[in-house]
């Protein structure tokens, strides 16, 4: 994890700059998907101002800005309650893990019958092509089948691999 500290209107001390970076790095328990963590310490009259931005791996970002009179409470204060968020965005990441792995499950519906769900979409190749590039395609994306727009006819159709080890080719009937 990388920290940068930045200062305005004040000369942090050496002791000051190790503080953030030890509390920042406990941070690490808490939640261990965390990129780098940008901290600015400024004063401005009375006030001291901790303000942190942890950036984490799926380019979500979790900010804590905390004021008080002394730069040390303003600094535990925002780390306190960026371990807060860290651990509510922890518990929400599980719980879609959760719900994620239950949709393979059949749903009751009122019928009392299972309905099922489309759990995963893919995107096809807009570009036209022949049936033989799109073999070449099926080869190379290592699929079952491969939905492609035929070159020489402009309609969808689709390719695949037969257990005899040859391809499969469906065209829509006019």
């Amino acid at each position: 994890m990388k920290i940068k500290i930045a200062e305005r209107h004040t000369g942090a001390s050496e002791a000051l700059r190790n503080y953030v970076v030890e509390k920042t790095e406990a941070l690490e328990r808490y939640f261990d998907r965390i990129v780098s963590v940008d901290v600015v310490l400024s004063v401005e009259k009375e006030r001291q101002i901790a303000d942190f931005h942890a950036h984490l791996t799926n380019k979500k970002t979790i900010t804590s800005r905390e004021e008080s009179t002394d730069m040390y409470a303003s600094i535990d204060k925002a780390i306190d309650r960026l371990k807060r968020q860290l651990v509510k965005f922890k518990d929400q990441l599980q719980d879609v893990r959760e719900r994620g792995s239950d949709e393979n499950t059949p749903i009751s519906g009122d019928g009392g019958e299972g309905r099922k769900r489309i759990i995963r979409t893919d995107t096809y190749f807009q570009k036209p092509m022949t049936a033989e590039e799109a073999a070449l395609q099926l080869d190379a994306i290592d699929k079952g089948f491969l939905v492609f727009i035929d070159a020489e006819t402009d309609e969808v159709a689709v390719i695949y691999h037969r257990r005899d080890g040859n391809y499969g080719l469906i065209e829509p009937h006019k």
